[in-house]
Order: C-alpha cells, then structure tokens, then sequence
C-alpha cells in the first residue's frame, strides 16, 4: 500500500503509531475486563479471597485464612446500597457508623476489615470509583478513535490542519487514562494483573502519541510548503515582458 500523502517517513511512523494505538486499545479492554484490579490474598498467600476492578467486587464468601475453596462470589457496584450510616468502623475499640456504600449481600461480611471495597466502602470512595470507571470508558473510546484517524493519517492524503486530529484524540486519551488511575488510587491499591494491562496500554498510547504528533507536524510542515510554492507560482506572470508591456501602457496613458 501506497501512501497518497507521498511521504514515506510518515506513511511509516503513522501505521506504527496507529497499530499502537490498536494493540493499546486491546490491553486497556482486557485490563479493564479482568476482576484483579485489587487482589487480596490470604496470610500463606496460597488463595485469593477477594478482587476488585472499577466495575465489581468479586471474594470467596463466608471465608476464613483456612478456607481452600476458591470459588468466588461477583457483585457489581451498581447493586451497592448507600445511606448516611451504613459505613461501619471502630476507632480506640468504639464502634460507629459513617456514610457510606454496603455490599447486599451478606455472605461479604466477614471483609469488613479489608482496605478494598468488597464488603463496604465510604460514600466519598463509591462515587470516585465510578467516575474512575466512567473515565476508563471515555479513554477507550479516545483510544479507538485515535487509532482509526493514525491510520487515516498515514494512507489517506487529509487537510493540513486535520492531521492533528489524530493526536489531540490520543492526548485525551492518556489524560482520560492517568485521571482514572489517579481517583481509583484513591480508593485500593490496586497491584494485579487487570491494573497492569490497563497501564501498559496507557504507555503504548503514549508512545502512539509522540508518533502521531511527529507525523502531523511533518504532514502539515509538508503541506504549507507546497501551498506557498503553488502560490508563488500562481504569482509569476506566463511571459517574461508581461510587466514590461504593462508599464509602457501606463506610461502612453498619461
């Protein structure tokens, strides 16, 4: 395939900054997909009692540090009930309640002492999670869309001011991405696989990015160079004595 831009610098670096924005697109929706955003395992780190992503909760119910099973229970967080009082938690042995988000069913129970929201979690860690996960959405949707306009970049000859529209989609992207890894922070330290792949993917559209701004920049650079050059060309009269015949008409005229 030939490139119609005539450039092969950037028909090169356009399809490899758009085949990263592909790959990046498949590992943020695995990543995404997969429950072990946050893993908690048990004190011989032998089994995973519970996981957590954006979107769900997923544990062992009922379980205890010598449960063996490791068949898991998932509820997602839109099921969550939210009051003023349902956050339950002890300071100096005194047990109170908060504002907060409970998991409906009760064999989660025995999870209210984990730091990841499996059986409970306060109001202000629910409503971040789900604009972490709305977020996640969006950046994937940017990261789609980057990829679909690299590619068109790089093949297809566009406008000198739409090349750029293949990079501003991918920085939305990577900010949409950091802004949702920054509010799920917030809530559990997430350190399994789901977060890893999500991340990577963040990277490659990152990396996709610089390629993508390279290419526009040289596309557009490109561009108004041969714009000024059909312009100056368009200003050079066809005969060499046009000018000349011109000013000895004005001077008769006078």
């Amino acid at each position: 395939m030939v490139s119609r831009n005539g450039d092969t610098f950037s028909f090169a670096f356009g399809i490899i900054g758009g085949v990263l924005a592909l790959l990046a697109l498949v590992l943020t929706c695995i990543g995404l997909g997969l429950p072990s955003w946050y893993v908690a395992n048990n004190l011989n780190g032998t089994l995973t009692l519970a996981q957590a992503n954006l979107f769900s909760t997923c544990y062992v119910p009922n379980a205890t540090q010598t449960t063996k099973t490791s068949e898991q229970t998932c509820v997602s967080f839109a099921s969550f009930s939210c009051s003023t009082s349902s956050y339950f938690y002890s300071i100096f042995n005194a047990s109170t309640y908060a504002s907060g988000c409970t998991n409906p069913n009760r064999d989660s129970g025995t999870y209210y002492d984990f730091d990841g929201p499996i059986a409970q979690t306060p109001i202000d860690s629910f409503y971040r999670l789900r604009a972490s996960a709305a977020l996640s959405i969006v950046s994937i949707l940017f990261i789609f869309c980057s990829a679909i306009f690299g590619l068109l970049t790089a093949i297809v000859l566009l406008n000198v001011y739409l090349v750029f529209i293949a990079p501003v989609l991918a920085t939305f992207a990577v900010v949409f991405g950091v802004c949702c890894l920054v509010l799920a922070g917030s809530v559990f330290n997430y350190t399994g696989t789901g977060f890893t792949l999500y991340v990577a993917g963040i990277l490659l559209e990152t990396i996709a990015l610089l390629l993508l701004a390279l290419v526009a920049g040289r596309l557009n650079a490109i561009g108004m160079k041969k714009s000024n050059e059909e312009e100056e060309e368009a200003m050079v009269p066809e005969h060499p004595n046009q000018r000349v015949l011109v000013r000895r008409m004005q001077k008769r005229r006078y």
